[in-house]
């Protein structure tokens, strides 16, 4: 089946037909043709005369499939265009689904050769022996890469199961799924109450048919939902057109006893099209809280519903999303949250989601159950391909799966958990894989269901074991000075120390004089002063350079942007606080607010400074031992710098040749040394974009041979992604979006989409005209030069998009030997991509925060984030310029070129699944807005800014 499959849509593909879904939407019109002849026949054959009208008419002979196929393929496409579907749109039958949704079929395939291909294809295929129709058929819907408006896709198979097996429909349940899409759910559903019938099956699958129930929106996905359920034998199943927002419960109102359903996430509706009985429960525009309602008000008492939501619907902060997970909790016996895989819906969304399952009006929840399933036996990539063998997939494999095995497929555990929810699963801890929480805990949380929250508390509360409060140790305050208290023209012989400010800015690695700080233009008191021995630092997200106060700093005055920790007592050292505090520890028990996070003077009381045994003094000459050796690596760095310098000062050419060959000696004994700790990849991490260096790093740690070998092939991504956005750029900077490539990305970004390779031909369009322009493009003319023999950056990404493509569109390697081959393939061609990229090094991506003008020398003094390295707490960078930045957009700083503007080729935002900040980069546009996805984990974002942006660009 998966061959006939490629070659129907390679023949589709070829006729100019590149939308899956119809492909797929076309061939079940061919697939409905051939069952009615089927149905028709096996009508005839009944030896008992049916109180039915035969299908086809005794002038109607001639539009018969069996009739059809005997044609040339001229006159069988005529006698499609002007016969056959003008026929299918006129007629229905009892007990077939499809005909009811076939009023508006379309023939759509463009010529009598195609036609006459995918009809000797399916005919071929399903008149062998053993060949079902219902096989091919899960086969093309597998391709179906998106469908239908809002983003709309096709569930896993095994997970549509698992959320069957979980709620467990009965033989005399109504089972509905009010958005239907491609009938995965119900079908699911079907298969399970078929195999749990005691009767036969002719009765079984007639009975399970008459209690099924499907509503959507698309009609499309109607025809492919009924024809899916036909070809597994429950053709009689109730699917109807519906859109539940605008027309609510209804007459459905309490009609079932199970609901399954994967409602669109994304997108906000208009109040006026929603059914006011909805308003009435919660009053929000969000859709996902309303298909909830939708399906609060279908179900009957006590009816059961396992319905997948996005991640932010569990924390979601506004009254409508408290009051329903409090509904849920409090009055409909939440069971279980089930956290599926961040990748369980690629190719399709990249967005965190979760199952959740509820009894409607079973009162208040006992216990909540939480399972976080990692792994469910396939990758977790856009391939999505099994990473076990078939007798240990699924939720009940055949095979006993090991340790190793259950790290990729955690759903048998998951289904033997779950049966033990009301027992065992109790005495968990949080940091198991599954546990339970209490409805009085989830109510304290504002019904957060996120089990990461959970296992916070539970981190929070061990650290509290483990160490000493902040704040019962320290009182913690914030600086109080504004940036407009700033005298903008202090007086020089001003010496008052006590009227000097330390700003955020200022405060770097290296404290500045005192006679250098700004002066405060005002006599009056601020709320604090810094004295000898405080602890001050940064309260933006990055770098916040915790340190103390010396003493030539007491009484000056903290601006706004610092926090600053007054030791009460020496419970700990100092220098043992302020270390643990620059740590990522720290980091994560802090609470963080805003687009670029920041954190709270109030909330730094609750972080838990873990104990460490021995002397103060101890611990201090400890850490003064390990300050020496940060020093000491740092010295030999500037060492190696200087000796590199020093090759080219006078003398004769024998005694700099000797200075080279010194240097070479020195640093090739360094090197050596650091090597034993180092891998070639993590200079790439350390100091190239954000994208690329975090991309490094999960190349860098992967476990697995396949998930190095996807992490490759993202590292690749994200590399020629950059390289592209910085191209873009130039030529947006340079007034040259007139170059053929440049013009080409604009009408695939318009037209769905762009390539990889659309993005490396910007890469080269631009370099080449800047080479011929003579300009350097910060870098980028002089990395992708030719080299001797073609060799070069451009050859590399060009096999690298190659190499790319095959994985991506089928050829992807499935056993261990292939991935080995394939890696073999992929990685000297990485490294040397990576390695002929040293000018991104020498850049920086900066998100710029505030700008003020320097009246003395007649430049901005801008500070910022650098999205650099792999960290996401980015570094706070200040820098002065000649030229006016605008305040919150992402820019290339160049040590010799004016900052060049990124934006809206690439920008930093919260991403609404994970709230993390990541950068995101147009991909392709609707009628109204841009969709965008991130570099670092493929989530997307709609932006109407961008659109605009992107639109006035594309027409100057």
């Amino acid at each position: 089946m998966r061959t006939t499959t490629a070659r129907l849509f390679d023949a589709f593909w070829a006729a100019g037909i590149s939308n899956p879904l119809e492909i797929v939407e076309q061939i079940s019109h061919l697939l409905y043709l051939r069952e009615l002849d089927r149905v028709h026949e096996h009508w005839d054959q009944l030896t008992e005369a049916p109180e039915r009208e035969p299908i086809f008419a005794q002038d109607e002979q001639h539009l018969r499939w069996s009739c059809l196929i005997r044609l040339t393929p001229q006159r069988m496409f005529t006698s499609m265009a002007d016969e056959v579907f003008p026929w299918l749109r006129s007629h229905s039958f009892k007990g077939l689904a499809y005909s009811q949704h076939a009023k508006d079929a379309r023939f759509r395939i463009p010529t009598p050769s195609l036609l006459a291909k995918a009809v000797g294809l399916l005919e071929e295929t399903l008149s062998a022996g053993g060949a079902e129709a219902s096989d091919l058929y899960e086969h093309l819907l597998a391709k179906v890469a998106t469908a239908g408006a809002f983003g709309a896709f096709r569930t896993p198979f095994h997970l549509t199961a698992l959320m069957v097996a979980m709620a467990e429909p009965g033989a005399d349940d109504e089972v509905c799924d009010p958005t239907c899409g491609m009938g995965g759910l119900l079908t699911a559903a079907a298969q399970f109450v078929h195999r749990s019938s005691p009767d036969t099956a002719q009765q079984s699958t007639t009975e399970v048919s008459g209690r099924l129930h499907g509503f959507d929106f698309d009609t499309t996905m109607l025809r492919l939902s009924s024809m899916r359920l036909a070809l597994q034998g429950f053709e009689g199943a109730d699917l109807r057109y519906r859109d539940n927002l605008l027309e609510g419960a209804g007459t459905e109102s309490e009609r079932y006893s199970v609901v399954l359903a994967n409602p669109p996430f994304a997108g906000s509706v208009d109040y006026e099209a929603v059914a006011p009985e909805l308003m009435e429960l919660v009053r929000t525009r969000k859709s996902e809280i309303l298909h909830l309602v939708v399906i609060l008000r279908l179900l009957k008492q006590g009816g059961r519903a396992a319905v997948i939501v996005p991640a932010g619907l569990l924390f979601g902060s506004t009254a409508a999303h408290i009051e329903l997970r409090r509904m849920l909790v409090d009055e409909h016996g939440l069971e279980a949250v089930v956290k599926l895989p961040s990748g369980a819906f690629k190719p399709y969304a990249g967005v965190s989601t979760a199952i959740l399952f509820f009894i409607k009006d079973a009162g208040q929840a006992d216990d909540v159950w939480f399972y976080d399933l990692k792994a469910d036996g396939w990758s977790l990539d856009d391939q999505r391909v099994p990473l076990l063998a078939d007798d240990k997939l699924g939720l009940a494999p055949s095979s006993v799966l090991d340790l190793a095995d259950h790290t990729r497929n955690n759903l048998p555990d998951l289904m033997r958990r779950w049966r033990l929810r009301q027992s065992s699963e109790r005495r968990r801890v949080r940091s198991d894989q599954s546990f339970c929480v209490t409805r009085a805990e989830i109510a304290a949380e504002d019904y957060n269901l996120t089990l990461e929250r959970f296992r916070q508390i539970h981190e929070m509360q061990r650290a509290a074991q483990e160490g000493i409060r902040l704040g019962d140790f320290a009182q913690i305050f914030s600086g109080s000075v504004r940036s407009s208290d700033l005298d903008k023209e202090p007086d020089a012989t001003d010496t008052d120390g006590r009227r000097r400010v330390l700003t955020p800015t200022l405060l770097t690695g290296t404290l500045p004089d005192i006679a250098d700080l700004p002066v405060r233009a005002d006599d009056r008191e601020p709320k604090r002063r810094l004295r000898q021995g405080d602890i001050i630092g940064r309260d933006l997200a990055g770098t916040r350079h915790w340190t103390s106060v010396p003493s030539q700093y007491d009484g000056v005055q903290p601006g706004q942007g610092l926090i600053i920790i007054q030791l009460t007592q020496e419970v700990l050292p100092l220098e043992y606080v302020i270390a643990y505090l620059a740590s990522p520890m720290a980091e994560q028990q802090l609470p963080k607010y805003g687009t670029i996070p920041r954190i709270k003077a109030r909330e730094m009381a609750d972080i838990w400074i873990p104990k460490c045994d021995g002397d103060p003094s101890e611990i201090r000459a400890s850490l003064a031992m390990l300050e020496e050796g940060e020093r000491e690596a740092a010295h030999i760095q500037d060492e190696l710098r200087r000796a590199r310098i020093q090759i080219f000062e006078s003398g004769s050419s024998s005694a700099r040749r000797g200075r080279l060959d010194d240097a070479a000696a020195i640093s090739s004994l360094t090197g050596q040394n650091l090597r034993q700790h180092n891998d070639p990849y993590k200079l790439f991490q350390e100091s190239y974009p954000y994208a690329i260096a975090r991309a490094v790093r999960k190349f860098r740690h992967s476990l697995s041979l396949a998930e190095k070998h996807e992490a490759a092939i993202q590292c690749a991504e994200s590399l020629i992604l950059s390289l592209g956005i910085m191209a873009l750029a130039l030529a947006a900077n340079r007034g040259r979006q007139d170059l053929p490539a440049v013009a080409q990305w604009s009408k695939s970004v318009e037209k769905g989409g762009v390539s990889l390779g659309h993005w490396v031909g910007v890469v080269k369009a631009v370099a080449e005209d800047a080479r011929q322009h003579g300009e350097p493009a910060a870098g980028l003319v002089e990395a992708t030069a030719r080299r001797k023999g073609g060799k070069g950056l451009v050859a590399d990404l060009d096999q690298l998009v190659t190499l790319r493509n095959k994985i991506r569109h089928g050829a992807a390697p499935r056993t261990r030997a292939e991935l080995e081959k394939s890696l073999g393939r992929i990685e000297p061609l990485l490294l040397s991509s990576l390695s002929g990229c040293a000018f991104l090094a020498h850049t920086r991506w900066v998100h710029t925060d505030r700008l003020h003008w320097l009246p003395a020398s007649g430049k901005f003094h801008v500070s910022g984030l650098a999205l650099m390295g792999d960290h996401p707490d980015f570094e706070m960078v200040t820098f002065d310029t000649a030229h006016p930045l605008a305040d919150d957009r992402l820019y290339l700083i160049t040590p010799h070129d004016a900052p060049l503007l990124l934006s809206p080729f690439c920008l930093l935002s919260d991403c609404p699944a994970c709230l993390a900040p990541e950068l995101y980069y147009p991909d392709r546009m609707t009628s109204s807005t841009a969709l965008l996805k991130s570099l670092d984990r493929g989530h997307e974002l709609d932006s109407d800014s961008v659109f605009k942006a992107l639109r006035e660009w594309g027409t100057s």
